[in-house]
């Protein structure tokens, strides 16, 4: 049986490295969510402080990272998204780019 939340990762020749590309589950759109910079991380806090509320800011930097079908995706739009969705894409999020308090809370 397979898993319909799992990542699939695009073939070398679709995706430039460091991008990941998802089938998100319940809408069928695919999501390229690319590597992240220091600067995506910055701008991330600007919209949420990490330490206060550490899901809004992977949130906001995970709509950073995020186009979907080629648009850009804003945190809002992740908030009206059906969770299988999120999850999908929170999943394909390089590990090391959210805060460490909320790896070791998880």
């Amino acid at each position: 049986m397979t898993d319909k939340t799992e990542d699939k990762t695009a073939p070398a020749s679709a995706a430039p490295a460091g991008v990941k590309t998802v089938t998100l589950p319940s809408s069928g759109k695919v999501a390229t969510i690319r590597k992240g910079k220091g600067k995506d991380m910055r701008l991330a806090a600007r919209h949420v402080n990490p330490a206060q509320d550490p899901i809004g800011y992977a949130m906001a930097l995970a709509a950073q990272l995020t186009e979907i079908d080629g648009n850009p995706v804003l945190p809002e739009e992740l908030d009206e998204m059906e969770m299988d969705d999120v999850g999908a894409i929170m999943s394909a999020l390089p590990g090391k780019s959210l805060p460490q308090e909320m790896l070791s809370r998880s």
